[in-house]
This record gives C-alpha cells, structure tokens and sequence, in this order.
C-alpha cells in the first residue's frame, strides 16, 4: 500500500470525485483511477460505487477512510521530525472557536513562536461541530473550544479556564440592575446556533419568561461586540470579549448567574502520534 495512494482516496471522500481530486492533487484523472484501482488491489475489495457521474463509497470504502485519515496524518506529521529534537519543525494545525482565537491564543502563541520559530502556524476558526469533525478527519492538530463539560471517548479534553458570560450592554444603561425587565425594549443580539454556549443562553432568557420581541443573530462575536457599541442592541457574550472596552468604559458588563459552568477547553486525539510540533505545544499549555 503507498501513501500518495491513500492520499488520493482522501481526497476522491474530501472532493466528493475523481476529477475533482484530480484537480485538487494536479493529477491526470486517469492517475486518480489508476491509484484508487491499486488501492482496491491492495485492500482486495472495491472502495467506491461509480454512478454515472456520482461517485459513492461501498461498505469497504466506510470502513476504510478512518483509517485511511489516520494512516494519513500519521505519514505526514512523520516528515515533521526534525534532526535537533530542542527546535521542531513542521506546521501546527489549530481550529477554535472565534473568541479563543482572537482572545485566549495570541498570547499562548507568542510563547510558543518564542521557543518555536521554525514551526508555521495556522489558525482556523470555525464552530465546536466544526472544529470536532476537523479533529475526528485529521485535518487539525489541536482544538480549543468554549461551552459546558465536554467529554469525548476517542479525544482528551482539558480545561484552560473558567469563562463568565454576562450581558454587554452600551454605557447609558449603566444603572439597569437587571437587563432582562429591560429586555423587551431593545433588540437581543444572538450569537449563531452552533456557539458552545448558546443553548445555555436560550435556556436562561426562555427560563426568565421574557423573551425578546425583536432579535438579531449573528455568528461573528465582533460583529456582535460592534453592534452592542453601535446602540443596536444587548447581547450576552464572554468577558473576555468585551473586557478591554469595559476598562474603557466603552461597554458594561453584568455577569450572570449560568445554570452550568462555560469553560475555555483545549481538546486533541487520543490515539493519534503527537508529533513535536505538538508536544511543545503542549507542554507550554501545561505551563
């Protein structure tokens, strides 16, 4: 079994076709066929049902692309180890939620780079289904991701910190003591469905029986931040997101009452090889 073989059929899954991951990979599509037929010579069984001009995976094929993601990210982080173990090369894939990524990370990755300067970074940002599935495919190397408890079979999750939610509200309502008796008289700004912790604020805006009459969703907790300065309206969001406006006196924040804990979490695999572009990581977040 070759690796560019294994490679090739990631990509077919990825791209959803041959010439798609033909176009991907800048191959002949002729050359996504011969390695896809190798493959099934080698895995003795087909790996893919051609329908017209579908491309679907047979039952073998299922059982097969873990695997294949796994043999895959494991081949690639191999060629990341370098020849002086005290200053790793390579490239460190990180997914996280927007508010990590812009708040918690920037200082976490200076260190690193500090200790680190041959290794390139990329920082993604996505939801916590978004950046689990990356995680689960191998397309990332590490995760972190605000919300309540999570706990995974096949991942191991740590805590980084406690985070309080609270309202953020503009500077003229300063004396409200309670923004839900106000609530209905301004529009509720939301974060988008899949945030870590919005569950947890429907919960206590239906739990309080005042519901707001008009609303606005966003899934940018900037652009969210930015409309609560601009007068559009309240929102419930991290202190950390709002914490250098509030020593501004740019916004107020009323931290609430969360019937569970939000927690800041870094979150990896299990049983996947930690390359040291990883574990240098890992060791400044044990710091």
């Amino acid at each position: 079994m070759e690796m560019r073989h294994v490679k090739t059929f990631c990509a077919v899954v990825k791209y959803g076709g041959f010439s798609k991951a033909a176009r991907e990979l800048d191959y002949a599509q002729s050359t996504v066929t011969t390695h896809i037929k190798a493959l099934e010579n080698d895995l003795q069984s087909p790996l893919f049902d051609r329908l017209g001009k579908k491309v679907l995976l047979t039952k073998s094929g299922h059982h097969f692309h873990p695997y294949a993601l796994e043999l895959l990210a494991i081949y690639e982080k191999a060629q990341e180890i370098p020849k002086d173990s005290n200053h790793p090369e390579g490239t460190l894939t990180i997914t996280a939620n927007e508010s990590l990524a812009v708040y918690r990370l920037p200082n976490i990755l200076q260190k690193y780079k500090l200790i680190n300067p041959k290794v390139n970074i990329v920082l993604e940002t996505g939801t916590n289904e978004q950046a689990i599935k990356k995680l689960r495919d191998g397309e990332t190397d590490i995760i972190f991701l605000i919300g309540q408890s999570m706990e995974y079979d096949e991942l191991i999750t740590t805590p980084l910190f406690d985070e309080t939610l609270g309202w953020v509200l503009p500077p003229d309502l300063a004396s409200c003591d309670n923004p839900l008796k106000i609530l209905k008289d301004y529009q509720f700004i939301y974060t988008e469905r899949n945030c870590g912790y919005r569950a947890m604020v429907d919960n206590y805006i239906r739990m309080s029986g005042q519901m707001p009459d008009r609303t606005f969703e966003s899934s940018s907790i900037e652009v969210i931040k930015q409309s609560v300065l601009c007068g559009l309206g309240l929102a419930i969001l991290p202190y950390i997101v709002v914490k250098e406006n509030c020593n501004n006196n740019e916004l107020i924040f009323k931290p609430i009452e969360a019937p569970q804990f939000i927690k800041s979490n870094v979150i990896y695999h299990k049983s996947r090889w930690i390359s040291p572009v990883l574990q240098s990581f890992l060791s400044i977040l044990e710091k």
